[in-house]
């Protein structure tokens, strides 16, 4: 249905001989471009090209050289401006300025040749499906509309439904398909609109981190040919995890065990045995090193503001943010081992099919202590939970965040209490994490970095506002009793001691 994408938009000053020699070599044609792109320039490029002989920045770099390289690059055109060196600087602060830089190439006027070399071996995008009928995607920007009539440009129609309320946009997508060996009828894809260092991101996490070491039937598997990027956004498809509940649901119902056990020992054995093979994953220094982004002093200027705001509903004695970093600072070193971590482990992250815990949502991989994960999902459950509402929720909160149960395993619940579905997930959780660490500090530091984490959100309503206020106390709870503890022992005499 595409057709193949072999010219090269060309604007600006003459290809020349070499260009037009090289073109030829690699299969390609130069078209020059004298207006707008065209719709068939749109379809059949593969990359514009903007040559500006010296001198010529001035003029050239206005807003119609800005829309149409975005219009290049929302319909897979690779883009690329070439320029003297005493244009170099203009060009880069438009690119700047039209925040495409990094986006747009940029190479010497009058070596273009060797960006014809590159984009020939530049995978070749799909180009868009103009007549794709899409139902449900009434909330998708004009470039993320065209993501997907491209990433679907195989499709007649695609349906959309909703899966998140989150910052990305995710949906399950029903499509049908044109000219399939097997029928029409695929099985379900999830599609996830995002910005496009985020996507970038999330595709290379995928990449690097879940083929060889997330177990295949534990993860979404992408659709390759399908994930694209723009200017400011891109798109990640993949198949859809049907016939599933969230582990949340899973919990509630009471089969947490199996699922748990799932998830730790089956999709995340892959990353969490790594510090067990190599000593260099054991680290001596503080816990802090590889929490930057759990810490609230590089949250973004939005998340700080709930945090005063949460601080002022919590009372006048809890401490500021800034003095709980500092307290944690202040803490002695400890040996713990760090490794790769999922980031943002959450009930509604984890999908369960049977017997099987799915990971999803890659986007925030990184390095950190192999406590970080079971603390994010300890904390997230407890603030998630339908099993206790109102002052119920406070003090099962209390106790659960007590700092004791937070150093060694709590007796196993009661089965006839109301949340016991929920303390044992957690009872089964904590077991996991105490196993892995060294200091008794350690747990407790990440679990209150990850409270002050979900303190820091919003929305939710009344009840979920009152927990996140409540979780701002328990953090400074959980804090202040370490710093108390380090300062007693740190004034403790040889004698006394």
């Amino acid at each position: 249905m595409n057709t193949r994408r072999r010219k090269v938009i060309w604007s600006g000053g003459s290809p020349g001989r070499d260009c037009l020699d090289a073109c030829k070599f690699g299969k390609l044609e130069i078209e020059s471009l004298t207006g707008h792109l065209s719709a068939l320039h749109l379809r059949d490029g593969r990359a514009v090209i903007v040559a500006l002989d010296d001198g010529a920045a001035a003029a050239a770099l206005q807003t119609d050289t800005e829309a149409m390289l975005r219009e290049a690059l929302a319909h897979g055109l690779e883009a690329f401006v070439s320029c003297s060196f005493n244009d170099a600087t203009a060009v880069a602060v438009a690119l700047r300025d039209w925040r495409l830089n990094g986006v747009v190439g940029v190479s010497s006027r009058g070596e273009e040749c060797e960006l014809l070399e590159e984009i020939v071996r530049v995978r070749e995008q799909p180009t868009i499906n103009a007549s794709l009928q899409v139902v449900g995607g009434e909330s998708l920007s004009p470039e993320e509309e065209i993501l997907l009539k491209r990433a679907f440009g195989d499709c007649s129609a695609v349906k959309l439904v909703k899966q998140s309320t989150g910052s990305a946009k995710v949906f399950c997508a029903f499509a049908s398909l044109l000219n399939s060996r097997v029928g029409p009828i695929p099985l379900p894809f999830f599609v996830k609109f995002d910005g496009r260092k985020k996507i970038e991101r999330e595709l290379d996490n995928y990449r690097q981190c879940t083929t060889l070491h997330v177990p295949f039937n534990q993860r979404p598997n992408l659709d390759d040919e399908r994930c694209l990027l723009s200017h400011a956004s891109g798109v990640i498809v993949g198949n859809f995890v049907e016939q599933s509940e969230s582990l949340m649901e899973a919990i509630d119902r009471g089969a947490g065990r199996d699922a748990l056990h799932s998830l730790f020992e089956g999709a995340l054995r892959g990353w969490r045995r790594q510090p067990f093979y190599d000593s260099q994953y054991v680290a001596d220094g503080s816990v802090l090193q590889y929490l930057r982004r759990s810490r609230p002093g590089t949250y973004n200027v939005y998340r700080q503001k709930r945090l005063e705001k949460r601080q002022l509903s919590a009372g006048a004695s809890v401490r500021s943010f800034d003095e709980l970093d500092a307290m944690l600072k202040a803490l002695p070193a400890i040996k713990y081992r760090y490794g790769t971590t999922h980031g943002d482990l959450h009930g509604n992250n984890v999908r369960i099919a049977g017997a099987d815990a799915i990971l999803i949502d890659f986007a925030s991989v990184d390095y950190g202590p192999l406590t970080v994960d079971p603390a994010a999902l300890d904390v997230s459950l407890m603030m998630d939970t339908c099993l206790a509402t109102d002052g119920d929720w406070i003090r099962l909160a209390d106790e659960v965040y007590e700092l004791q149960a937070l150093r060694a395993p709590a007796v196993p619940p009661r089965p006839e209490r109301d949340a016991a579905n929920l303390l044992d997930a957690l009872h089964y959780i904590r077991q996991t994490a105490f196993a892995v660490q060294f200091s008794d500090v350690e747990y407790p530091v990440v679990v209150a970095l990850q409270l002050l984490r979900k303190a820091s959100y919003g929305g939710d309503g009344a009840e979920g506002q009152r927990r996140r206020v409540h979780a701002y106390r328990l953090a400074d709870r959980i804090i202040g009793q370490l710093a108390d503890e380090h300062l007693r022992t740190a004034h403790r005499t040889p004698d006394a001691a």
